[in-house]
């Protein structure tokens, strides 16, 4: 079953690539990452439909953390200079701190949420899932950069 889960998350993040468009390239590996996920904590059906919209909703969350994060770092200024190069050391690692804090605020709001769908021992597989399917996704995609014939 995880042989057959996996190729279905590789040929998921293949056409994702081979799109070329990131709205729908996106949608195919959340797809598989709920896949993945669902299929890892052995969620039954009726769990299922009620731990999705809830996971999404946490998703949504915890990228509006991370978006507001990740500006302070894109944004150039006016001579071109990024932000983090004008950025002190110190400044740098205090807002890392701050983001790292409203992402575990965030999962601990959420966790009470999860437990009204999810056992405890799958809560926390949960975020194993999350990991797992990520170093995973890596993998794959570097994979694809090597070639096509390393993809076995």
């Amino acid at each position: 079953m995880k042989k057959i889960l996996s190729s279905m998350v590789f040929l998921l993040m293949m056409a994702a690539v081979s799109y070329g468009k990131q709205g729908r390239g996106m949608e195919r590996i959340h797809a598989a990452k709920m896949a993945y996920i669902t299929d890892r904590l052995k969620l039954q059906a009726d769990q299922s439909v009620r731990f999705v919209p809830v996971y999404n909703e946490y998703e949504q969350d915890l990228r509006a953390i991370r978006k507001q994060y990740m500006k302070k770092y894109n944004v150039k200024d006016v001579d071109g200079k990024t932000r983090e190069n004008k950025m002190a050391a110190r400044q740098k690692l205090e807002e890392d701190l701050d983001y790292q804090q409203q992402v575990i605020e965030l999962k601990r709001r959420y966790n009470d949420r999860f437990l009204k769908v999810l056992s405890q021992e799958q809560l926390s597989d949960l975020y194993v899932a999350e990991k797992e399917f990520r170093q995973l996704l890596m993998q794959r995609l570097k994979q694809r950069e090597r070639g096509p014939r390393q993809h076995r």
